[in-house]
């Protein structure tokens, strides 16, 4: 399973955004093989931002949303988010990966 998360941030906290991703993926990786992948980009508008999100299963989706890096980042989010995240669940159908 896999979400494509997109969200924007207020005008201004794009530097602030991105310290915080930097910090929040650090965090992520610190735990160790989780079941789970997390990769954000920025795009060319500085406010806007896309995440990917992939999950071995249901468990290492679970050990993500518990995780404390995620209610890290979750608790720090609120200065930077004029509202919440558009999230889709997506499904592969082709990679080279």
């Amino acid at each position: 399973m896999s979400l494509l998360v997109e969200y924007t941030v207020l005008e201004g906290k794009a530097a602030a955004q991105t310290a915080a991703l930097e910090e929040f993926v650090a965090g992520l990786k610190a735990l160790g093989p989780q079941g789970f992948d997390y990769t954000a980009f920025e795009t060319d508008d500085p406010s806007r931002f896309i995440a990917l999100l992939e999950f071995d299963d249901e468990a290492g989706k679970q050990r993500f949303l518990d995780s404390a890096p995620f209610a890290a980042y979750r608790e720090g989010a609120g200065d930077r988010f004029p509202g919440p995240p558009k999230t889709t669940t997506i499904r592969l159908v082709a990679s080279t990966r």
